[in-house]
């Protein structure tokens, strides 16, 4: 059961990650392509000029120093980490759960709907999809 609570808007925020993660492991894709092929990609590295930085000059030492220090791709990176680790933790009909909801169908089946098409109660599927988010909640630290 689930002891400690999280805020509405945290958990909205947290359902509203897991129903893009397919979109956010596209843009991981792309983000770490524009880096390592030098299309353009806006990265958050030291400027050269400033005093307090030295300039990169390697052009290998920069991809690595971008790839590590790109703070919207570490961002991604850590999102997307926490859901597909606890997504994997689950047991295959709470797995099948998450699919039907978020990633298959969402926005078209009802909680009734989802219960039905898996053979289970609807407050058992409320609370699965409560304990997943409950969880990727705890690893991102915010409970």
């Amino acid at each position: 059961m689930i002891k400690e609570k999280i805020s509405k808007e945290t958990f909205k925020y947290i359902e509203g990650k897991v129903y893009n993660i397919h979109s956010y492991l596209h843009e991981i894709d792309m983000m770490r392509y524009e880096i390592l092929h030098g299309t353009g990609v806006d990265v958050d590295s030291p400027q050269p000029g400033r005093n307090s930085v030295r300039a990169i000059t390697d052009e290998v030492e920069r991809k690595a120093f971008d790839l590590v220090e790109h703070k919207k791709l570490k961002r991604y990176e850590q999102l997307t980490s926490a859901i597909l680790k606890v997504y994997d933790s689950l047991i295959e009909e709470k797995q099948e759960l998450i699919k039907l909801y978020y990633w298959k169908r969402p926005g078209e089946l009802t909680w009734d709907g989802v219960s039905k098409e898996l053979n289970i109660g609807r407050r058992t599927a409320i609370r699965w999809r409560k304990a997943f988010i409950y969880e990727i909640a705890k690893e991102l630290g915010e409970r």
